[in-house]
């Protein structure tokens, strides 16, 4: 009597999602493209675009069932299709009846004919499309969760990025990132106190974190931080980018990053490349060239810069610098 009974609700659930042509019929494939164009099948799309803009989910389902095969399979792709193009925000209910397309059996199928092998595909694949309707969707709710979150000063950062699996961590890493420029500044800065002000550093998230974190604040704090972290490309991006920005306050995060030993030749010869040459970056190169372990180096960058006439005169007026290994330097 129970497997009775549950056989019933199956069969009810697959009538339910419109399940009941379960065996596949081929349709070859120009007829497949004749009822893509149809403009008849347009019109009627057109209509069910109505109850889906309406958010009436009643209705438009209530329209499909009414439709025969093969015009209710090609309604739903060309129907799918739409919302894909023209990226619909999905309403719940729609979320809904995606859901219902997603796990439909489509009934039409292509064969696909090659050397020595066919298959079937379907004829109007609007499953698929459901499956990356429903995905944009969930990227979407979850945007919407990490944007008013950290509006409402409500996102603990260390929590929602170290809490889930693997995976899940990967994609609001990727999320953070995205969308860490369209908050508010008071939202960003909220954020970096709570890496900021810390009196002891305890945890600190990834550094493609960290690099975008300190790209949309431009808090000279969680730049500091960013070049006391692990170097790894991240950093050494970020570092050509300060680069090419070129202004005060990128020329002051590039001497900074000078300090970490694994970025340091990378700092010192961006700075050898400013031009013009701001006084406070030939103070610090001059401060380098007072250091033995740096001083051929910096030299050498500023001489394939064209900085030879200011290292001449370097040697002849500031007692500070290592004037033989300049010296050295112009003489090669």
């Amino acid at each position: 009597m129970q497997q009775g009974m549950l056989s019933s609700l199956l069969l009810s659930i697959l009538l339910a999602l419109g399940m009941t042509n379960a065996v596949a019929t081929e349709m070859p494939p120009e007829k497949v493209e004749l009822w893509q164009q149809s403009n008849h099948m347009h019109d009627k799309v057109a209509e069910l675009l109505l109850h889906v803009v309406e958010d009436d989910l009643d209705s438009l389902n209530f329209s499909l069932q009414r439709l025969a095969f093969p015009q209710q399979e090609v309604a739903r792709y060309l129907l799918l299709q739409k919302l894909e193009q023209q990226e619909f925000i999905l309403t719940p209910k729609m979320a809904i009846f995606v859901e219902q397309q997603k796990v439909m059996v489509p009934t039409y199928q292509v064969l696909e004919r090659g050397d020595g092998y066919e298959f079937s595909i379907p004829a109007f694949n609007f499953p698929a499309i459901a499956s990356r309707l429903l995905k944009r969707w969930k990227q979407d709710q979850s945007t919407l969760d990490f944007v008013m979150q950290a509006e409402r000063k409500e996102l603990e950062l260390r929590h929602w990025l170290t809490e889930g699996s693997d995976y899940q961590r990967q994609t609001r890493e990727k999320l953070f990132v995205r969308e860490l420029d369209s908050l508010s500044l008071e939202a960003v800065d909220s954020l970096v106190q709570q890496l900021t002000q810390e009196v002891v550093v305890s945890w600190l998230p990834s550094s493609e974190v960290m690099v975008r974190l300190a790209q949309v604040s431009e808090d000279p704090q969680v730049y500091k931080l960013v070049w006391l972290m692990k170097v790894d490309h991240h950093s050494q991006n970020e570092l050509s980018r300060l680069a090419k920005v070129g202004d005060t306050f990128a020329q002051q995060q590039i001497m900074q990053a000078a300090n970490n030993p694994n970025l340091r030749q990378q700092a010192l010869t961006e700075l050898t490349r400013i031009k013009p040459m701001s006084q406070e970056v030939k103070a610090f190169l001059v401060t380098r060239m007072s250091n033995s372990d740096e001083v051929s180096f910096v030299a050498g960058q500023l001489a394939q810069q064209g900085y030879s006439t200011w290292l001449s005169e370097l040697v002849s007026n500031d007692k500070k610098v290592k004037r033989g290994a300049i010296l050295k330097v112009l003489s090669q």
